[in-house]
């Protein structure tokens, strides 16, 4: 009987304090969210107006707005999302911006996006951009730092991928049965299966799996690829003074190491963080300087919301990135999709 009181009494202890940290956790999580503030000092002297904001990006570039208090669920890069950040930067008056992006590119509607929202706040602000990777830098993610006055790059990062990636379009020529198992789905193909599909207008059932591309509609696919394509061109030639010719016929959609980046001149330089802040300190003059930086929360019971939101709802989960990049007009580097 002592045993089982001395349990009981532990086992309550112990509930009640789970419960009072839970509590304090949402109390902290909850002020946070309406505070809305993304960024605080993270080095510096408080009081110094040589105000430098570094803001970090991770993963593809994908519209999503779905969000759990201001916080994207999982690694990625939401437009909505930077905007937010560059908001509030306008208020701090920031003389310099950094954006430490590490990203394999994205859909091009959502890249196209973030691209326009940096520009205008480079635009309204007159702020100082540049870029930094210490990982990858490639595709929809090079695109966007078309917007910058300089790129940089830790050694052994990735950059590159100046190429763009439509949806690709199976065919299953004459299948007979689909099935799906412990194994994922199969699809067996002999003598064909009659498909029926109610459509109104020329090449409405773009991408049906079960009849053959028309030469028309392949040509007609490819002539919106070679479209973004020659966009993505044109601001990596206006933004890195590269030739087109140059670009096209030399670079191409390869990625690169850094060295060989920088001997293309698609970055400006190889350093690390701590160098790159030295660098601008000293063009800058600054005698002092401060870093507002955009945080996360630490927050166990936000950490476990957002794990438990990001696996039960599928319009938040990689998946459904994977799924939108593959569909979807893409500047993405093609092994990330291969991933998927």
């Amino acid at each position: 009987m002592l045993f089982f009181s001395i349990f009981f009494r532990t086992l309550g202890f112990l509930s009640a304090l789970l419960i009072f940290l839970i509590i304090v956790n949402i109390l902290l999580l909850f002020s946070n969210g309406l505070e809305k503030k993304h960024f605080e000092v993270s080095e510096g002297i408080p009081s110094s107006k040589n105000i430098i904001a570094n803001i970090n990006l991770n993963g593809p570039i994908f519209n999503n707005n779905a969000n759990v208090l201001g916080n994207n669920l999982y690694d990625y890069i939401n437009p909505a999302q930077v905007k937010s950040y560059l908001e509030e930067l306008k208020d701090l008056k920031i003389n310099i911006l950094i954006i430490t992006i590490n990203s394999p590119g994205g859909t091009v509607s959502a890249t196209a996006e973030l691209e326009q929202i940096i520009y205008e706040f480079k635009k309204s602000t007159n702020t100082k951009i540049y870029f930094f990777t210490n990982e990858i830098l490639a595709s929809g993610g090079y695109w966007v730092a078309t917007t910058a006055d300089k790129i940089f790059a830790s050694y052994g990062s990735i950059i590159g991928s100046i190429g763009v990636s439509g949806p690709s379009w199976f065919y299953y020529n004459t299948p007979i049965s689909l099935s799906s198992g412990i194994f994922g789905q199969s699809i067996e193909t002999k003598n064909g299966i009659e498909v029926f599909n109610q459509n109104a207008g020329e090449g409405k059932d773009l991408f049906n799996p079960y009849r053959r591309p028309k030469t028309d509609e392949i040509k007609h696919l490819q002539n919106i690829i070679n479209d973004v394509y020659n966009d993505f061109v044109t601001k990596v030639s206006k933004s890195r003074k590269i030739e087109i010719s140059n670009i096209k016929n030399d670079i191409g959609a390869l990625i690169y190491s850094t060295n060989q980046a920088k001997n293309n001149f698609l970055i400006d330089d190889i350093l690390n963080y701590e160098t790159l802040i030295k660098l601008i300190i000293k063009e800058n003059k600054f005698e002092d300087y401060k870093i507002y930086e955009n945080k996360f929360s630490n927050s166990i019971f936000a950490n476990l919301m957002v794990k438990y939101k990001y696996q039960s709802n599928d319009k938040n989960s990689f998946q459904n990135i994977c799924r939108n990049l593959k569909t979807n007009i893409s500047v993405v580097i093609p092994v990330y999709l291969r991933n998927c």
